[in-house]
């Protein structure tokens, strides 16, 4: 495993959702701010008084750049983990064709999935969708490889999901999959705004993210469960209420979703409907009520 990356620049932000001007309140362990990540990396999450939790300050974006195209794969990549590896990967688009499968219209042509890895679950949804055209957003230099290899078969959008890639794509999609992405991203409202461009009238998106009202506390390899949930590379750990107010601002509305291995999944689209604006009413009472249980907080 290469060693840590040194030098980090730090930024500060603001909360997305409300742009709250109160300072959010610290994470803390047993009186003291929590800043054990995941790989060694020191990690700074609050809770804005909105109820959402997010990194603050974070890494700066140049940073963020240098770790996804050097650094991700080597402690990350699952398609290259022994005991994952690429039907892991694979399994993972498998349940999401199951979730999507019986909402989606017939007439599904052109797939795109943001962070893709290596492809093969982009292959998985060829397969299960005859006749569709395939397209990755990937950052990792060998993966990109292997997408637009005779293997796969899909093309590369971008390696750089803030580029000027929309231009040449706008309205082009009728699907697109975001597994466990949003939280990587540092602009959410602004790059959904951005991604909703591609988007065919009447496509769908596919989100899935690590649950924060349900954190993952048993793990098989970490003793203290939040070195493994807290990560420098998620600035933002989503709730229900916050993922589909996230969406909602940039112009998505959430019709099917779920609650399941401490993941929220949901499939939006650009149709309002007579959807009711999402609240966020109750939200710190009740994220605060989950982290005082698992973390036993004190403020």
């Amino acid at each position: 495993m290469k060693e840590l990356m040194m030098d980090i620049e730090w930024e500060s932000v603001e909360c997305h959702l409300c742009h709250s001007r109160r300072e959010p309140e610290t994470v803390n362990l047993r009186g003291k701010p929590l800043v054990d990540g995941q790989f060694g990396y020191a990690v700074h999450p609050v809770i804005c008084e909105c109820g959402l939790v997010y990194l603050d300050p974070r890494w700066s974006k140049k940073d963020y750049d240098i770790f996804y195209k050097y650094y991700y794969d080597d402690l990350y990549r699952l398609e290259i983990k022994p005991d994952y590896g690429i039907e892991g990967v694979v399994k993972n688009m498998r349940v999401i064709w199951e979730r999507i499968r019986s909402h989606l219209p017939g007439d599904i042509k052109n797939i795109l999935d943001i962070g893709c890895g290596s492809g093969h679950g982009l292959k998985y949804l060829k397969e299960q969708i005859p006749g569709s055209s395939i397209f990755g957003i990937e950052s990792s230099p060998q993966c990109c490889e292997i997408l637009q290899s005779d293997e796969i078969g899909a093309t590369l959008v971008t390696d750089d999901v803030e580029s000027d890639w929309i231009t040449e794509y706008k309205g082009f999609f009728d699907l697109i999959v975001m597994r466990h992405v949003i939280e990587h991203i540092l602009e959410p409202i602004e790059s959904l705004e951005r991604i909703k461009t591609v988007l065919k009238p009447g496509g769908f998106i596919y989100t899935a993210t690590p649950d924060m009202m349900r954190p993952r506390v048993i793990l098989r390899d970490y003793k203290k469960w939040w070195e493994y949930w807290f990560r420098a590379v998620h600035p933002y750990y989503y709730s229900n209420e916050t993922l589909f107010k996230t969406l909602e601002l940039a112009g998505f509305y959430t019709g099917v979703y779920g609650n399941e291995n401490e993941e929220i999944w949901c499939l939006a689209n650009m149709d309002k409907g007579s959807k009711e604006p999402v609240s966020l009413e109750g939200l710190y009472r009740r994220q605060m009520e989950v982290l005082n249980k698992h973390l036993c907080l004190v403020f």
